[in-house]
This record gives structure tokens, C-alpha cells and sequence, in this order.
């Protein structure tokens, strides 16, 4: 065989081979082990999904990912496509499927957009130029996207509010100087609310307990809870700190009014 012929026949064993050489896309015929996870240790998110080849043996390729997250109220929370190598494919173990070979995409957690809700879905399209394509498929994400703050404002402060007797004579005046919050989202996005004032009046000493009634408004007025806060033997001049009122089921994204006012 000449220099020439010899030539042809490599370049065309490249044209006829190339995609399979330089990606492995074209042995691929299954997508599989597809799901979405939260990184606490590292506050970034992963998403996972392994290629086999017609025999069903996993094998890496050079693939193109539709990535798109929605919250469970249909609301888009992320978009990107990525791009994966060979290298992002690895062996990971999970105490229910056991050990996979997977490729890995990692998504920062300041990428996502806040949303009203942390759960969702993940919907993943894998493909590679006009060599390979995979229907979309999804996952689901729960407890774990990126939701919005929840605010709670107050009343002017300090505010004085009366305990009365039953004949309504006032035996007690409460003084209420501070509030402060703790927003959680885990799970059930709650309020923690934490009281602090003084009692500024006693009319005799020995009460056994003072009573302030609160309640919870919405941005329309509307009240969404209520309750009291009972104070146990405090004596005029004792300052207390009250951390019992949590506020369950608020919507992310709200703000919220917190009153106070005589018990009834």
C-alpha cells in the first residue's frame, strides 16, 4: 500500500469512528439512575444520571444537559444547560441502589432562584448534537429549594398593656419594649418570636401569673393567629424574656404584623 492510499484509509477510519472516539455518544442506549440531591456539607446541590451501552453496561460520554427546576406551585426556580465530560463521570454508592456509575452536575445554591415553596421537580434532557437524544424525565426535589424570606414587623415600642382583675380594677401593667424573629424553612416554614419587656406595675405583690393577649395579621389585616403569653410570678420591676410564640404554616415571601393587647 502506497503513502497515499494509506493516508485515505486513516482519514476515513477518523470520519467513520470519530464520534465514538471523541465522545462515546453513539455506544450510548439508556439513560438511568437519574436523581437530584442537596449538598448540606457544601450548600450546593447535585444532579445525577448514568449512560449504558446496548448490553446495559455503564459507560461515560461527552453529553449536553437540559437542566430546569420548577417548585411544586409551577414556578421556575432554575434553567441552564450543561455541558458533561468523561470526567464528570464517577462510582458513587447509596445505601438503596448500591454502587452506580454516574455522572455528576453541580449547582451552586446562589444559581437558584428564592421561590414560595421547597419542593419542586427536576427535569433533565440528555443529549448530543444529532447523535444522541433522550426524552425528558424528572425527579424530585423535596425539602430543599431555596425559598423566600419571611418578614414580621410590630407595633410601635414600648407598648403598655393592662392585666385586670375580673371587676376590672388593673392589678398589673406589662411593658413590652422589644420583639425579635427567627424565620425557619425547613420542613414547615415557622416564626419563632421572642418577647422581651418588663413589669413597670404591680398593684399587690404575689400574683401568680400576668396575661398579654397576641395575635398575627396578614399584609390584608386579616388575622391569621393568636394566643396569649402567660407570665409566671414576675415582681414589679422584673424583666422577662419570652421565646414560646411560634407562628406555623406562614407563606414565604409575606410580611406579617404581630399586636399586642389586654387579655380577655
Amino acid at each position: 500500500m502506497n503513502r497515499t492510499v494509506l493516508s485515505i484509509a486513516i482519514i476515513l477510519s477518523f470520519i467513520l469512528n470519530g464520534c465514538s472516539l471523541s465522545s462515546g455518544a453513539s455506544k450510548v442506549e439508556t439513560l438511568n439512575g437519574w436523581h437530584f440531591q442537596h449538598n448540606q456539607g457544601s450548600n450546593d446541590f447535585s444532579v445525577f444520571f448514568g449512560l449504558a451501552d446496548k448490553n446495559d453496561s455503564p459507560i461515560s460520554a461527552d453529553v449536553d444537559v437540559d437542566i430546569r427546576i420548577e417548585n411544586e406551585n409551577g414556578d421556575e426556580v432554575y434553567s441552564a444547560t450543561k455541558s458533561v465530560t468523561k470526567d464528570d463521570f464517577g462510582t458513587y454508592t447509596n445505601k438503596i441502589a448500591g454502587e452506580r456509575y454516574l455522572a455528576e452536575i453541580r449547582i451552586p445554591e446562589n444559581k437558584k432562584e428564592k421561590g414560595n415553596s421547597s419542593n419542586g421537580t427536576v427535569y433533565l434532557t440528555v443529549y448530543k448534537d444529532d447523535i444522541l437524544y433522550f426524552d425528558e424525565v424528572n425527579c424530585d426535589a423535596l425539602y430543599c429549594l431555596p425559598i423566600l424570606e419571611t418578614e414580621l414587623t410590630w407595633e410601635p415600642l414600648p407598648v403598655n398593656i393592662d392585666v385586670k382583675s375580673y371587676d376590672g380594677s388593673i392589678e398589673s401593667t406589662i411593658q413590652i419594649d422589644g420583639v425579635s424573629y427567627v424565620y425557619e424553612s425547613d420542613f414547615t416554614p415557622s416564626l419563632k418570636v421572642t418577647v422581651t419587656g418588663s413589669k413597670i406595675y404591680e398593684r399587690k405583690s404575689g400574683s401568680m401569673f400576668d396575661a398579654v393577649s397576641y395575635k398575627l395579621c396578614d399584609e390584608e389585616g386579616y388575622v391569621v393567629d393568636s394566643g396569649n403569653l402567660l407570665l409566671n410570678s414576675l415582681s414589679q420591676g422584673d424583666k422577662f424574656k419570652d421565646d414560646s410564640i411560634t407562628f406555623y404554616d406562614v407563606e414565604p415571601g409575606k410580611v406579617y404584623t404581630i399586636s399586642f393587647y389586654e387579655y380577655e
